[in-house]
């Protein structure tokens, strides 16, 4: 095998490479978007030509371009371990994937080592069709999904170069076992946190849509399960959200003092919005679910009222106030 030649056949090729890289995560966004997975971030990088040729020599490949199945690398780095099971169900379903791993599964009870999922793909014959992916359906690339946890064991594994047991030095081993029994415990707890916390949305749910007399503890999820109960056909947004609950913690509003407000302003409460809307605004856009509650309160709650920075919408919104419940 020729070296030179197999340099100057990957750099011809590495610009198809990173193509198929930059394509690639941009579906995988798409398609991860469209089944409401989450992720933390989704990469890729395309080996650079010392990289390559290394690992020919190391390796002693003869079919290089073959053999090598990770010039183009994908990462993808999620929160859950569901959700690589999930994320790798979907890239069977839409890509061609000649081989998966599971690491941890070659790991044997008592060694440490990086967890990851591991898939070699390539894109389908259709996907060629399109212009974004013509001509890169013969390449391969190694697409990795690791939660958060896994990704910062990895990282911090290779910043020490332990890569294995072997290489690393006695008095060293008892503490890395440690510390990625406590990661690989962590991971599997925040799965239990998320669990138990969709199963406590749910009770919650219940208890607002049967709007009984508990005092509701005010979080997060007891606000969002009030807004969806009585605001359901409105935007909603998890940040807005929070932002909605620390100014109620601020001003000492209690959910119980939000949901009384809102059945005042319930049987009027479409006309005053369009009314207000179309008057201060120049149009009728609705409002999102956070902000119906905050104009629930602006016009109940004078304390809450004062951070609004104009005294002339403080006005406005006293004057709706005398206007329908003086």
């Amino acid at each position: 095998m020729n070296i030179q030649e197999t340099k100057n056949q990957f750099e011809n090729l590495k610009s198809s490479y990173d193509s198929l890289g930059r394509n690639v995560i941009e579906s995988l966004k798409i398609l991860l978007q469209n089944e409401n997975i989450q992720t933390l971030s989704i990469y890729y990088r395309v080996k650079s030509s010392e990289s390559f040729l290394e690992k020919i020599t190391r390796k002693s490949y003869e079919k290089p371009f073959d053999e090598i199945e990770d010039i183009c690398g994908i990462r993808i780095i999620c929160y859950y371990q569901t959700d690589i099971e999930k994320i790798s169900n979907i890239i069977n379903k839409e890509f061609n994937v000649s081989e998966s791993e599971d690491k941890e599964t070659t790991l044997d009870y008592n060694q440490f080592g990086y967890r990851s999922y591991h898939l070699i793909a390539s894109v389908n014959s259709e996907w060629e069709k399109t212009p974004n992916f013509r001509g890169l359906s013969n390449l391969k690339c190694e697409i990795q999904i690791r939660t958060i946890l896994m990704h910062a064991w990895a990282e911090i594994e290779h910043s020490l170069a332990y890569k294995t047991e072997l290489q690393t030095p006695i008095k060293f081993r008892r503490k890395l076992h440690r510390i990625s029994a406590k990661l690989e415990e962590a991971d599997e707890q925040f799965e239990e946190l998320k669990i138990e916390s969709k199963k406590y949305q749910i009770e919650v749910s219940e208890k607002v849509k049967k709007t009984t007399d508990d005092k509701l503890e005010l979080n997060i999820d007891t606000l969002q399960a009030f807004m969806d109960a009585n605001f359901p056909r409105r935007h909603k947004n998890l940040d807005s959200t929070g932002e909605l609950l620390d100014q109620m913690v601020h001003y000492g509003i209690t959910l119980d003092e939000l949901s009384g407000h809102w059945k005042k302003i319930k049987p009027k409460f479409l006309d005053i919005e369009k009314e207000y809307l179309l008057e201060n605004k120049g149009g009728f856009t609705k409002w999102a679910q956070p902000g119906i509650a905050r104009f629930v309160l602006d016009l109940f709650n004078e304390n809450f009222r004062k951070r609004l920075k104009s005294e002339q919408t403080r006005n406005k919104i006293n004057e709706y106030k005398e206007k329908y419940f003086a």
